[in-house]
């Protein structure tokens, strides 16, 4: 009889680590993004290094914005899937994604895709393992991110997107960790 109990428990206990290591929705995206980028800004992501990703968009896109707005997108799209498995390379991905969006050029020839970029590197900037892996960047970001989600021609492509982007910005300056190290990101972002 002990014997079947433990052998239950063990079932158990297996069981429910099968559901655990299933690629999420985000990561099944992220991979998909993934495949279809560039090998070299495919490598300058993975990089983590931030000025390496905003200078292969600027090359690929050869100074089309509504190209390097399309391609920040897909950076920031495959920066979220990075969340779990490499924090740095995700807000270094998102902080690249936004200082593209964030030039007027490309706000203005494509508006919904800056909006789309902030909204998705607030969700990545509110993140724990973002936050611990380097608080001041998230502070960067979050800033950034409202900037862009709040200049007037991003905001009506998508104001509900737009609050969204205020409140997760809010919420990470907030962060202790970020406060920290970024004490006055917080007024930044609200004002």
């Amino acid at each position: 009889m002990r014997v079947l109990r433990l052998f239950g428990l063990a079932v158990l206990v297996a069981s429910a680590f099968v559901g655990g290591y299933q690629t999420t929705p985000a990561q099944a995206q992220s991979a998909a993004t993934n495949a279809q980028l560039p090998p070299a800004l495919r490598a300058a992501i993975m990089s983590g290094n931030s000025n390496a990703i905003v200078s292969a968009i600027n090359v690929l896109s050869g100074g089309n914005a509504t190209l390097a707005a399309n391609l920040a997108q897909q950076v920031v799209a495959v920066a979220e899937g990075l969340v779990q498995s490499n924090p740095q390379a995700a807000i270094a991905g998102a902080q690249a994604a936004v200082n593209i969006v964030s030039n007027s050029p490309v706000q203005n020839s494509a508006p919904a895709a800056a909006n789309n970029v902030a909204a998705i590197a607030a969700r990545i900037v509110v993140r724990p393992q973002v936050i611990q892996v380097s608080p001041a960047q998230v502070a960067l970001v979050a800033t950034q991110a409202v900037r862009v989600a709040t200049t007037p021609i991003v905001y009506q492509a998508n104001p509900t997107a737009s609050i969204q982007v205020a409140a997760n910005s809010y919420s990470a300056v907030n962060n202790p960790a970020v406060v920290r190290t970024s004490p006055t990101a917080a007024q930044q972002v609200t004002s």
